[in-house]
This record gives structure tokens, C-alpha cells and sequence, in this order.
């Protein structure tokens, strides 16, 4: 086995032991912000930033539940939706409107409900999208080409997407 092989295989193990570790913590632990989720991991010897964190996070489905008067992350439930079922429960509950602009897609939901439809998409794995932007209430959806962005907003329509009309 080459180093080439090796270095890949022990990143895995570690990246999914620092996940196995952070769904115990936030089991055990009153942690609400990806702030106390790093220091968290870094006690328990992961080197971690807030960006791996952040994908952790979409990875293992974590969400925020009301505990002790605070909003603390936990892992998800026994059935919770996941992929495509967690975007379409997204779009059952919040309305999303969505305009083209080249290679962008721009969602339009609620206040302080766009990080929750960033990781339904990023969850339901729609292969021309390759990356989100969340902000408060607007997602960006990165396009791979032009000729994308259609069957995009076609694919997001079925999951209960709006488009909105300039």
C-alpha cells in the first residue's frame, strides 16, 4: 500500500471519529454554537475549525431542540428526514420563491430559516449545484454552468420550490 492510499484511508478514520465524537458530545453537553463545538472537540483532541464544524453538522443531520430555556445543537432523531425528504419537509413547512441570474439560483424563505434550506439542499445532493450561500433569509445556489440552472429550478419545483417571476 502506497502513502498515496494510506493518507486518504487515516483522514476517513479521523473524520469519522471526529463525528462519532461529536454526536456524543452534543448528547451529553448543552452546546448551542458551532463556537462551543469546536472548543469541544479541541478538548477531546480533534483539530477542528468552524468551516469543518459547519460540514459536520450537514453531514450528521445535527439540529437545534429547546433545552434547559436555550436552543442547543443534538443529534438527530430515530427517522429524522434526510436528503431529498428533508427539503421537500423543508418546503411543506416555510415558502421558498426562487429567481435565476446566470449561474445562481436565489432562494427566498423566511427570516432565520435560510441556514436550515442550505443544508436541505446540501443534503439532497443535486448534482449541478456545487456549492450554498445562507444568509438570513436568501440561499445562493453556485450552478456548475448556465445550461444548469433550469433543470435546477425544475428539479426544486417538485420539492415545493416557487419560482418567482422578475
Amino acid at each position: 500500500m502506497t502513502e498515496a492510499t494510506v493518507i486518504p484511508r487515516l483522514d476517513r478514520a479521523r473524520k469519522h471519529q471526529r463525528q462519532q465524537t461529536l454526536l456524543r458530545l452534543v448528547s451529553e453537553r448543552t452546546l448551542s454554537t458551532q463556537d462551543e463545538l469546536v472548543r469541544a472537540l479541541r478538548a477531546a483532541g480533534f483539530r477542528a475549525t468552524q468551516a469543518t464544524v459547519s460540514r459536520d453538522i450537514v453531514e450528521l443531520g445535527l439540529v437545534k431542540v429547546a433545552r434547559d430555556g436555550q436552543h442547543v445543537y443534538a443529534p438527530p432523531a430515530p427517522g429524522a428526514p434526510t436528503g431529498p425528504d428533508r427539503l421537500r419537509r423543508f418546503c411543506e413547512d416555510y415558502p421558498v420563491d426562487a429567481a435565476v441570474a446566470g449561474t445562481i439560483v436565489v432562494l427566498r424563505s423566511l427570516p432565520g430559516t435560510a441556514n436550515a434550506l442550505a443544508a436541505a439542499i446540501d443534503a439532497a445532493r443535486l448534482p449541478q449545484i456545487v456549492g450554498t450561500l445562507a444568509g438570513d433569509d436568501t440561499v445562493f445556489l453556485a450552478v456548475g454552468r448556465e445550461r444548469d440552472t433550469a433543470p435546477v429550478v425544475a428539479r426544486l419545483r417538485e420539492y415545493g420550490v416557487m419560482r418567482r417571476e422578475r
